[in-house]
Formats: C-alpha cells, structure tokens, sequence
C-alpha cells in the first residue's frame, strides 16, 4: 500500500488514460423542512431518534406520504439547470439491499432498471449528465459501535451521475466545485448539509470502472482519484486485470480499501413502488422551471471579463455566491466596473472573512455600498477611511453619505490646501528631496506619509504624489 501511495504521490493522473465520472449526493434544500416521504422535520442538529415516524424508521404497514412537492420542483431546477433533458413521467422503484441503515429492506428511488429519473443527457461545462435523480437518504449507521440515527432516514437527496468524461483529478475538482457554486445560485441544496461523491475511476487499456466512495470533500476527491489510478496502474503493469468492484476511501490513512464486487441491476431486484404513484411533469411546468432558473456563474464570468473588462480572477470570485454576484452588478451600473469589483472582490470579502460571515448574515444594504463607491470614485473620501466606513457598514446600515458629511470625513482635496502640506513636506524633509531628486523613488513615499500625517489621513496619496513630484521639479 506504501508502494501504492508514493506512485500516487509522484505521478501526474495527465500522464495515464484516465476515464472519471462523479455521482454526486446533496440533500435539496426544502423550506417547509420535511422530509421526502413524511412530514418529521430536517433538523441536522437534532438529538438522535427525535425526528421519526414509523414511515421513516419503516415499521409494518406503514406507508409514504406523496413525496414532497418542494423537493420535486428543485430537483426539476436542478436538471433544468444543467441542460437535461426532463422526463414527464417520473417512476420511483425499490432499490433492494440488506444493511441496517434502511430499515424496510428497500431504498424508495428513481434510478434503476425501471425508473424515470427527473433529467437525462445533459452537460454541464463539458462534461456529459447521464441522469438527474431523487431518492431518500438512508438513516446514519456507525458499523464500530452498531447505532443506527433515523433522523437522516428519508432526508430528500438528489444524485447527479455523470459520463465519464473527466480525464484529470484536479478537472475533476474544479468541475464539481463549479457545478456546488452553479446549484447554489438556485439555492437546490442544503450548505448546512453539504455534498459528498462517489467516483468512478477506470485506467487503460480495459477501463474496468472501480467505484469509491465515502469521498466527502475536494481535497479527497484529489487523493482518492490519483491513488486509485495508481493502484490500478500497478496492477496493469503486474499483468493482473482490474476487478471491477466498490472501495471505500479511508480519509485518515490516504488509501481505498476493499468494500464488496460491482454490484448490478439485478444485485438489487429493483422493482417498481406499489405504494407511489408516478409524478407527472407538464410541458409547461418545465418551461416555467426554466424561465425562473438564473444566469449561470460560468455565464457571468465571461460577460464580466469581455463587456467591463474585468480580471478573470476577479470576475469567478465576483459570481462564485449570487448575493455577491447581484450586488457587483448593480455597483457596476453605478460607478466604474473596475473600481466595483476592486472593492467588493478584496475590501467586502476581507471585512466578512475577518468577521467569520457571509454576505447573507450580514444587513449590508446596496445603496449604502454603492454610495461609498461613488464618493470613492469621486476622490471624496480616501481609501484608508473608505475601508473603514465599509468595516463599520458590515455591522449596521446607515446613509454614508450623512456619515461623511456628519463626521468630517470628506478628503482634503483643495489645490491649494494639500501645496500649502506638500510645501512644507519639502521644506522638513531636505534629505528625503535631495535622495528623490537622486533617483530614489522610496523617498517620495516618506513625504507622501508626511504630507498624510498633516491632512489627518484625508488626503488622497495619489493626488499627494502628484503634486510633490510637481513641485520638487
């Protein structure tokens, strides 16, 4: 396994033949706080066992709810959003297996030999969607200690399956961080609950496709893709074939480990549901779905960068949260794009890192923003007290503009006010002049310092540069 573990460290997955795909797992993000098939409420913080009924701990003679209509409708969004195909008939079947997570034997599904799934053959930023699907969670079983929480069982969850079309790792994790930023524009799943993946990795020349799973976050999805791929290739280069099998991604230990062989269909005598009902999907329901879904963040990026010339960088950060994406292009209308996403993408971003919140906890009002850009902008305030208006914003609202003018804020812009400074600057600081004038540039810094510590930081350095290289001349 070492052997295993230094291949995978010293080798480029951009140098095998790869083939990858994703199955990825979120829990829909319900606001009436129901379960799929019940009405117990989704409450992650719950007590153990405090959120169930007999529908949800399956107990005989029980029987499902019709699933609930919000989770229907999101995973509609969901594979509207990324270009599927929608079903109109949708069939949910019983997915048969023996573990103690899932009580009735059975999980309620719509993957399967004989289901619909909501989306089928789209594609999301190249890569191929097999099919969009909506099944309910299983309970939470530690195989240590033998307890099984029912709380989670029939939490509404959405798989996405792809092709396998990712070739590399890291474009794996790339791709499924873009594809969380694209969901979350339409708010389809549950942050507090996060997404987890299973995935498929097969190497040349057989491409005998091994599962993993267990793999909950971007950094493992790293590791545990470029150790399975060296795994494998070792065992091409040994002359053994690949077996075609599920793994488990042990975080801790850096490695997979062996679970049980490939299952197929037929594994898990998937049968129709009795007990539910097909959904159907109108033509218009899903016109309407995709009227409503927004502009994709890949979408904005590329307008951001080629109408107001914005740093690429700039321009994912800008769209990576909706909120932030709404608020830059509503500063864009009003003052220079450029000067917006300067200060939204590093001065707005470090007060809220700063403070451990998201743009979402805290009441930032955009008029208020865009007000202190637009004084900004106009050289009516400097960047120091600027910065300081806006860490003060992020805590409460309030018209900045009546702060400034309340406060004494405003710059110093008169002319003739920052040469009175600057001549003075000059007159105390003849060594600074005399190594400026000899070619050294960190001197007229000191004097811009100078000229800052006479106007009580409200003058604009920029403007104070100008006029002391002016005058020393």
């Amino acid at each position: 396994m070492q052997q295993i573990a230094e291949a995978a460290a010293k080798s480029h997955d951009s140098e095998r033949k790869l083939k990858i795909g994703l199955e990825v797992h979120g829990y829909i993000n319900v606001e009436n706080k129901a379960k799929l098939f019940c009405n117990c409420e989704i409450d992650a913080g719950a007590q153990p066992n405090t959120t169930i009924c007999p529908v949800c701990t399956g107990q005989p003679g029980s029987k499902p709810m019709l699933p609930n209509s919000e989770a229907i409708d999101k995973i509609i969004a969901i594979a509207a959003m990324l270009d599927c195909r929608i079903n109109g008939r949708l069939v949910f079947q019983r997915k048969h297996y023996d573990w103690p997570d899932m009580p009735t034997g059975y999980q309620r599904t719509m993957s399967g030999s004989y289901a619909v799934p909501v989306g089928q053959e789209g594609n999301f930023l190249g890569v191929g969607i097999e099919e969009v699907h909506l099944e309910e969670d299983p309970a939470r079983w530690d195989p240590e200690t033998g307890q099984v929480d029912y709380n989670r069982s029939g939490y509404p969850l959405v798989e996405i399956v792809t092709k396998p079309d990712l070739k590399t790792a890291e474009e794996a994790r790339v791709w499924l961080r873009k594809l969380t930023t694209t969901l979350s524009y339409i708010k389809a799943i549950n942050q507090d609950l996060g997404i987890k993946a299973d995935v498929n990795v097969s190497v040349a020349p057989a491409f005998d496709r091994v599962e993993i799973k267990n793999v909950n976050s971007f950094r493992s999805i790293v590791r545990a893709i470029e150790y399975e791929a060296a795994r494998q290739q070792m065992e091409v280069r040994e002359g053994r074939e690949v077996a075609r099998e599920t793994r488990a991604w042990k975080d801790t230990d850096g490695m997979s480990v062996f679970m049980r062989q490939k299952e197929t269909s037929v594994d898990y005598l998937f049968i129709p549901d009795p007990d539910l009902p097909a959904v159907k999907v109108t033509a218009s329901e899903v016109r309407k779905a995709a009227e409503k879904l927004p502009e994709k963040p890949a979408a904005k990026v590329e307008r951001y960068v080629k109408n107001w010339k914005i740093d690429h960088v700039d321009a994912e950060v800008l769209s990576s949260e909706i909120l932030l994406a709404e608020l830059f292009e509503k500063a864009a209308a009003a003052v220079n794009p450029i000067l917006a996403a300067k200060w939204l993408r590093r001065e707005l971003l470090r007060v809220l890192n700063y403070s451990k919140k998201g743009l979402e906890e805290v009441n930032v009002d955009e008029m208020h923003i865009i007000q202190l850009l637009k004084l900004v902008e106009g050289r009516k305030v400097t960047d120091e007290t600027a910065r300081s208006i806006l860490e003060k914003l992020a805590e409460k609202p309030f018209d900045v503009e009546e702060y400034v003018k309340k406060n004494n804020l405003f710059a110093v812009g008169e002319t003739d006010v920052l040469e009175k400074y600057c001549g003075e600057a000059i007159i105390e600081n003849p060594a600074a002049v005399a190594d400026y004038k000899s070619g050294k540039e960190k001197a007229l810094n000191f004097m811009v310092g100078a000229v800052m510590q006479k106007s009580k930081g409200k003058a604009t350095p920029q403007r104070v540069a100008e006029i002391l290289k002016r005058m020393i001349k």
